[in-house]
């Protein structure tokens, strides 16, 4: 799939540091009220209803389907949504359903977030991200959306990008809109709650990272989300900006749950280091190899591959949470 150039998030208002501080305060203090993990059988990684089959029956599997309708399907669509002061007004999104869609049985969801891309072919990457997907969807059986980033920004030639706009900010983000692409899905489709998942890369990955140990949106956090992924991102290039590898260790452990995280690199990817650091951030922690954490190392430089989602979702789609 296509490289996208790594560039700096635009600089925030507020320190991140006393951000993460503050809410990772906050977190510990409300830790009584965790989320609670639950593993589903591997049927789950599947397409159809095969997730109640055997003794795994629908008392013991959570659930908590949103029951929207109206939403086409199958295949792709694109919705749009309209957030005061967010860029023109109007955001657009992309979305895939896959064709054992059925309104009567929820399904689970993926927000799937690029890296930094040209003003002029922002919408073409994020289509590009919701169709590298579409593989693991028809036969994972779950709902794609790729949203377009609200963030202008300019290289060094001049050339204006569009990257992520995230908090803290004056106005509207594009955290809101994660939030508002999650709540128009669950209004037009049937969502399955407790198996909300995001995949991030390079920028994206970044943004996931920040959602994933942090809690900035209500829509997408640990509480919140079954489990994460990220391709070609790192966290301290967002999520623990500014912080040594201890004040990093100590966002992670102020963590209202080890949720599940999965990590691809490439080998040449400039971002290799780092996310190994992060790796040995998440085991310090006590994240378990193969478990909670799966780190995968590839032949490849600052990409990513339709057989790499494959295997990612093979990680996450056991996870499922209950707030």
């Amino acid at each position: 799939m296509r490289a996208s150039e790594l560039l700096p998030i635009p600089t925030l208002r507020l320190s991140r540091s006393l951000l993460a501080a503050l809410l990772s305060a906050a977190a510990v203090a409300g830790a009584a009220h965790a989320a609670s993990s639950v593993t589903l059988p591997s049927s789950a990684c599947t397409a159809g209803d095969s997730v109640f089959d055997g003794d795994f029956d629908r008392d013991s599997a959570p659930t908590d389907a949103s029951h929207g309708s109206g939403g086409a399907y199958p295949g792709n669509a694109t919705r749009a949504l309209h957030i005061a002061n967010l860029g023109s007004g109007t955001q657009t999104y992309y979305v895939y359903v896959p064709g054992s869609y059925d309104p009567a049985r929820s399904l689970p969801l993926l927000l799937a977030l690029d890296g930094v891309a040209p003003l002029a072919s922002a919408g073409q990457y994020a289509t590009d991200v919701r169709d590298a997907w579409i593989t693991a969807a028809e036969a994972g059986g779950f709902i794609v959306a790729a949203p377009v980033g609200h963030a202008l920004g300019y290289t060094s030639k001049g050339e204006p990008y569009v990257s992520w706009s995230v908090p803290p900010t004056n106005g509207p983000n594009d955290y809101d809109l994660f939030a508002a692409v999650r709540a128009d899905l669950e209004s037009a489709y049937n969502i399955e709650r407790t198996r909300v998942y995001g995949w991030g890369f390079s920028a994206g990955g970044h943004v996931m990272h920040d959602l994933g140990v942090h809690d900035y949106s209500h829509a997408f956090n640990a509480t919140t989300m079954a489990a994460y992924a990220v391709s070609g991102g790192d966290l301290a290039a967002l999520a623990c900006a500014g912080m040594s590898g201890l004040q990093c260790r100590e966002v992670l452990a102020a963590v209202p749950r080890k949720i599940p995280v999965d990590i691809h690199i490439g080998y040449y990817d400039p971002n290799n280091g780092a996310a190994k650091s992060d790796h040995m951030h998440f085991l310090d922690e006590s994240w378990l190899d193969a478990q909670t954490i799966f780190f995968t190392e590839f032949n490849g430089g600052h990409i990513y591959t339709a057989a790499q989602l494959s295997d990612t979702w093979a990680h996450l789609c056991a996870n499922a949470v209950v707030p």
